[in-house]
């Protein structure tokens, strides 16, 4: 054989294997969780994308002259809770031990007009086995005629017995009932929809689509996610009466799970293990939560500064976790995400 091709033959072999092996780098990192960067240049042209979904979304919703919302009041100490309404979760559990309080707005989760049910279910604290006397519940139902304008008025209210404790219960269910009245009908989204207790391999479904959201989470794909639920959840902007300025507050903003805007240091997203799937929603609605935590399993932790990492550098000091519901519209078999 000519040297001179033998060699070259040998340099290319080099080149290839030094190619595999950053192609094999660049998936164990993205298979682990670490995070894809991009440059200012591939920021600058996904703000533009998002400027164009924004517009893309404000054209697909109808606007209403009279905007009523409607709200809860939720209160609640020495216990975790979890609350739904319609047996639709609310994007938020409320599974701290300590005390917490938040007016959490439900308008996308009514979908129109008639009797809605606010249902709660109260665990024991974390290392607890049954609800003790120290557990308490309050919530309220908050409605606003014309959103966060005036004075509200509280439609119904809901309080655990002052005697909780000694029931000795590791569960505490309860729940009450309101009318609203909304300019929008959106209910047939879910009473059309296919009735997943019906599907198989219900799981391998759901949690096919939790991984999906994660890989998009790690490569970066700010804009890819949010285009994806665009045609499956613009209508919670709409019953939100959500405009130009609201969307822009909320898809061009800074977004830790996609790090979108920011720099989150030593960004890494938490596996999908040790989790249940929940169905609800009548049977419409699917997520997946942690089995002992009763919260989020897309997770992911960084610290904010260097210091903090310098002071923590076994775990990372931040997390930040995404809820998300899914839903399989009529006619199809692919799960989406409704909220």
């Amino acid at each position: 054989m000519n040297p001179f091709i033998a060699i070259t033959s040998f340099f290319i072999l080099i080149h290839n294997i030094k190619s595999i092996i950053l192609a094999l780098l660049v998936a164990m990192l993205s298979f682990n969780g670490y995070a894809q960067t991009k440059t200012g240049t591939d920021m600058k042209q996904e703000i533009k994308k998002m400027e164009e979904l924004i517009q893309e979304e404000l054209g697909m919703v109808k606007t209403y002259p009279e905007k009523p919302a409607y709200y809860l009041q939720v209160n609640k100490t020495g216990c975790r809770l979890l609350v739904r309404v319609n047996d639709i979760p609310v994007g938020y559990h409320f599974v701290e031990d300590e005390g917490e309080s938040m007016l959490y707005p439900i308008n996308d989760l009514l979908l129109g007009s008639g009797k809605h049910t606010v249902s709660i279910q109260v665990y024991p604290r974390t290392g607890e086995t049954e609800v003790t006397k120290d557990a308490g519940v309050n919530i309220k139902v908050v409605h606003y005629k014309e959103k966060l304008v005036g004075m509200p008025e509280t439609l119904v209210e809901l309080d655990t017995p002052t005697d909780i404790g000694m029931k000795k219960i590791p569960l505490y269910t309860d729940s009450i009932s309101f009318n609203a009245t909304l300019p929008f009908n959106h209910k047939r989204i879910l009473a059309e929809a296919t009735d997943l207790r019906t599907i198989p391999n219900l799981e391998e479904k759901v949690l096919a689509h939790y991984n999906m959201v994660r890989q998009m989470m790690i490569d970066g794909n700010c804009y890819e996610y949010n285009k994806m639920r665009l045609a499956s959840t613009w209508v919670l902007t709409e019953m939100n009466y959500l405009g130009k300025e609201a969307l822009e507050k909320t898809y061009i903003a800074s977004d830790d799970l996609f790090r979108f805007l920011c720099n989150p240091i030593d960004w890494i997203a938490e596996p999908i293990q040790n989790y249940e799937m929940v169905v609800c929603g009548n049977g419409k609605l699917v997520y997946l939560r942690r089995k002992l935590e009763l919260d989020d399993v897309l997770r992911v932790g960084f610290y904010d500064t260097e210091e903090e990492k310098r002071l923590s550098p076994e775990e990372r000091t931040v997390t930040a976790s995404k809820f998300i519901l899914l839903y399989m519209p009529q006619g199809s078999d692919e799960l989406v995400e409704l909220y």
